[in-house]
């Protein structure tokens, strides 16, 4: 089971998302294979053992970035479109993606050409914007 945190300052953000995420995930048959966990940003290197991966939301990203500890999970900053529309599936395929580039190592990771938050557009998984599947 792939286990993502959502995180942000004091969870009003995050919450809610993680919310409709784990809500999702039943209505699409989903729940054995994702579990979504609200943890706020404060309290994510205490807790990242119980997670595989942190999803940041995005107006956190000068907190993580700057972030001097040594994480062992990698953490991922949703780019704000992302946040909009993505489903699921794309939210579990980006999870595993940035797990998979992160090469089991933690900290802040971003997928090639998303350096900046506020140019991504893509509105599906980074995978299948790469695949043309728009």
């Amino acid at each position: 089971m792939l286990r993502i945190a959502i995180c942000c300052g004091e969870g009003y953000s995050s919450g809610y998302f993680s919310r409709h995420l784990a809500e999702a995930s039943v209505k699409e048959n989903l729940q054995d294979e994702v579990w979504f966990e609200f943890i706020p940003f404060y309290q994510l290197y205490d807790r990242q053992d119980e997670v595989d991966v942190a999803m940041i939301m995005p107006h956190m990203e000068p907190k993580a970035k700057s972030d001097k500890r040594e994480y062992r999970i990698p953490m991922y900053i949703i780019p704000y479109k992302v946040v909009i529309k993505v489903t699921v599936r794309d939210f579990m395929e980006d999870a595993e993606d940035i797990i998979a580039l992160s090469g089991g190592k933690g900290g802040v990771y971003c997928f090639p050409g998303e350096e900046r938050l506020i140019s991504v557009t893509r509105l599906v998984s980074h995978r299948k914007y790469i695949a043309g599947k728009r």
